[in-house]
């Protein structure tokens, strides 16, 4: 476990000092590459994520997200108090960028280590599902992208988490889940999320082997999460898409599109890539409705960590406008009481440029 914290240390101290520029240089973008074709592609992206890719059926258990990230809407493609009340907001309105609007809606379902008991370990995680919506505005260069999204959803009994693990179980002949019952209160839940990301080191051997280094940063503020993150992301491949890499379905992921033409789903002379990837973030968290409980009324809740890394690697194909990328995804430690020093699961993405 030492190794893997101190292997994510370098990697994410390197990519954020990469991208204040102590170290690096913008990505090498080609200046007169056109971006007509990129600026016109919306994009829908479907996160699946879940432990049973590493044979598993703990904590995080599923994770499921549809997104749809809009065409380039330069004017907001509003007029009136709507547009004055968009280019109000911080961040994503940068000049000249690409601006995209992004909608969003999932469910993520979480069960403690021992799902078969009726009444769990109470220094186990607790039940809980939470179900939601997000809106996101998106503002992107070649070298810069930033983020601003709102979620909106609900913890518990109604997020139908419960009869949506019954109903796969059924159908998978699994285990049936008995400890529902114990599961978090129904809660309205809030985050706003901010986060940056750049694209750096880009490099083409041919305009066709490239190597680059995302680098991100952020924060999430909710009742449902508190925290401040950051990390990057490294890929090597044929073609790399011109987007700011693979996200898994947290907050403010809300899929990728090309900020330019030599996008290979967008491209007029290459429609493939190949590719594979290396990834971390770190998250100091100051709250976790999953694990500190209900904000206002009494339920289950353990002592979490109050620092999370991921280390993630994973293998990208794109074939004409069409994405699909699968991650191995390891998480530290997330309570005081979890068993073992850290939890795996599998994240697919499935995504359609158009």
């Amino acid at each position: 476990m030492s190794r893997l914290l101190s292997t994510f240390t370098t990697f994410a101290v390197g990519s954020l000092l990469a991208a204040t520029g102590a170290f690096a240089q913008p990505a090498a973008t080609d200046a007169s590459a056109s971006t007509a074709r990129a600026r016109s592609a919306p994009v829908f992206t479907m996160y699946f994520e879940n432990d049973t890719f590493t044979g598993t059926d703990q904590h995080y258990s599923n994770g499921l997200k549809f997104s749809w990230l809009s065409a380039d809407l330069t004017d907001w493609g509003q007029s009136g108090w709507r547009k004055n009340l968009v280019e109000s907001l911080p961040f994503v309105n940068r000049p000249g960028g690409q601006k995209n609007l992004g909608f969003a809606f999932g469910q993520n379902i979480y069960t403690p280590t021992n799902s078969e008991v009726a009444n769990p370990d109470p220094n186990d995680r607790p039940y809980a599902g939470w179900s939601y919506v997000e809106l996101a505005f998106v503002s992107k260069t070649p070298d810069i992208s930033d983020t601003l999204a709102l979620q909106v959803g609900i913890v518990g009994p109604h997020s139908l988490a419960e009869d949506s693990q019954r109903i796969v179980h059924r159908w998978t002949d699994s285990a049936r889940p008995r400890g529902w019952d114990y599961q978090l209160r129904d809660e309205v839940g809030v985050n706003v999320v901010y986060e940056r990301r750049w694209r750096l080191y880009g490099r083409a051997l041919y305009n066709t082997l490239g190597i680059d280094l995302v680098p991100h940063a952020g924060v999430s503020l909710g009742n449902v999460q508190t925290y401040a993150n950051g990390g990057g992301t490294l890929r090597l491949g044929l073609n790399l898409p011109s987007d700011f890499g693979v996200q898994l379905a947290r907050p403010g992921a809300i899929g990728g599109s090309p900020t330019d033409d030599l996008d290979p789903r967008v491209a007029l002379n290459r429609n493939f890539s190949l590719f594979v990837f290396g990834a971390a973030d770190g998250r100091a968290i100051a709250r976790d409705i999953f694990l500190d409980g209900n904000t206002f009324r009494d339920s289950r809740s353990v002592d979490r960590e109050n620092f999370v890394a991921d280390l993630s690697a994973g293998v990208g194909l794109i074939a004409g406008r069409w994405q699909l990328t699968y991650t191995q995804v390891w998480r530290t430690k997330e309570f005081k009481t979890q068993r073992g020093d850290y939890n795996n699961f599998g994240s697919v993405t499935l995504s359609r440029a158009f």
